[in-house]
């Protein structure tokens, strides 16, 4: 067994990032698409005690860019109406391997970026795996 401590950061975030998570593997090696999805299965626990923060939070960290314009364009970035209600994880999931895949964030491992969800990873203890939100520059 080995844990893994998987840190995930947004460029210029206060506060609101997903929190760290302690992940736990049958061996050393992996892929990234299992990486991504313990990572967002210990996430969705993490933050579910409270259902409104953990939607708000997941949002904000793999929502694409053309659904952030999609909402912008539509006056607002926001939740839906109503009482908003636990995540589903493999909803959650698929949506963390379609943003990983379109870009929206990036995986490194040991200091070096990760590219392809089948892609094998060696993950060593006390080396940093992150999760980066990217985001698209002003005017470019």
């Amino acid at each position: 067994m080995v844990d893994i401590e998987v840190r995930s950061r947004r460029p210029g975030a206060s506060g609101e990032d997903v929190p760290a998570v302690l992940v736990r593997l049958a061996g050393e090696r992996t892929t990234v698409r299992e990486l991504i999805r313990r990572t967002v299965e210990e996430q969705v626990r993490e933050l579910g005690v409270d259902a409104a923060r953990c939607r708000r939070t997941l949002d904000r960290q793999y929502l694409s860019d053309d659904e952030i314009r999609a909402q912008a364009a539509a006056g607002a970035i926001k939740l839906p109406p109503g009482e908003p209600t636990a995540p589903d994880v493999t909803t959650e999931v698929t949506r963390a391997h379609r943003a990983f895949s379109r870009g929206t964030f990036a995986v490194f491992v040991g200091g070096r970026q990760v590219t392809e969800l089948d892609e094998q990873v060696t993950l060593r203890l006390g080396e940093p795996v992150v999760f980066l939100r990217l985001v698209a520059l002003a005017g470019g």
